[in-house]
């Protein structure tokens, strides 16, 4: 039997990102008050443009080193460090996430790979219980693009779906894997209106990852470029 292997990602495609960020800017607005609110943001910026990729213990790491004591005390900082360590990811879910897992566990084998900080990447997928979701198959890279026979190694399969929210990830992986990936494109979060590299087209595009529930198994094997 043919096997069908489904990669997706977790920022902006399975959790509300955004909405986490917001939100955690509340709290800190609330503990830190918004001269130190705004040197933890732009610190999170300057590690993100370093490293490719949202780093927050790095940039907690990095928020304690240049904030005085007198400006930021030890228990203060253990509260917001508390906060992002602790955060309820599973209320930040996309709606039908489940459901939608449960859809293609029943037509492939899903993983989630992920990118970004291995720390706090596995706090978000094993709290908010993705990781149960997909049963424990899940892989974690700074750049999962640089590790496309090591995915492919861990999960064989005849076909591959990438699900992702980040146009050059998509367009990257389709570049090294041909047609035998099939790339949906999800748009929700800030990449949403991002432009895809030369002018590629992903072979899916959902405005919503529920909307997945509705592609038929067909298309995912790369049967036609499609919109939902």
């Amino acid at each position: 039997m043919s096997t069908l292997v489904f990669w997706i990602d977790v920022d902006n495609t399975l959790l509300d990102n955004d909405s986490i960020k917001e939100e955690q800017n509340q709290v800190l607005l609330v503990e830190l008050g918004p001269s130190l609110t705004e040197r933890y943001w732009n610190l999170y910026e300057e590690v993100r443009k370093e490293r490719g990729v949202v780093d927050i213990p790095l940039t907690l790491q990095r928020f304690r080193e240049r904030s005085s004591q007198a400006e930021l005390d030890g228990q203060t900082f253990q509260h917001v460090a508390s906060m992002f360590e602790n955060f309820p990811f599973q209320k930040a879910l996309f709606p039908e996430v489940f459901e939608t897992l449960q859809y293609l566990n029943s037509i492939g084998t899903v993983v989630i790979v992920s990118d970004g900080d291995l720390d706090y990447q596995a706090d978000k997928i094993f709290n908010s219980a993705l990781a149960e979701a997909v049963n424990g198959r899940v892989l974690l890279f700074v750049h999962k693009q640089e590790h496309i026979e090591e995915i492919k190694q861990r999960y064989p399969g005849d076909h591959y779906v990438i699900i992702d929210d980040k146009p050059k990830i998509l367009f990257d992986v389709q570049q090294v894997m041909k047609d035998h990936i099939t790339t949906v494109f999800v748009k929700q979060g800030k990449y949403a209106k991002e432009a895809f590299p030369d002018n590629y087209v992903p072979d899916i595009v959902v405005e919503h990852i529920a909307d997945l529930k509705n592609v038929p198994v067909e298309q995912f094997w790369g049967q036609g470029k499609t919109s939902h």
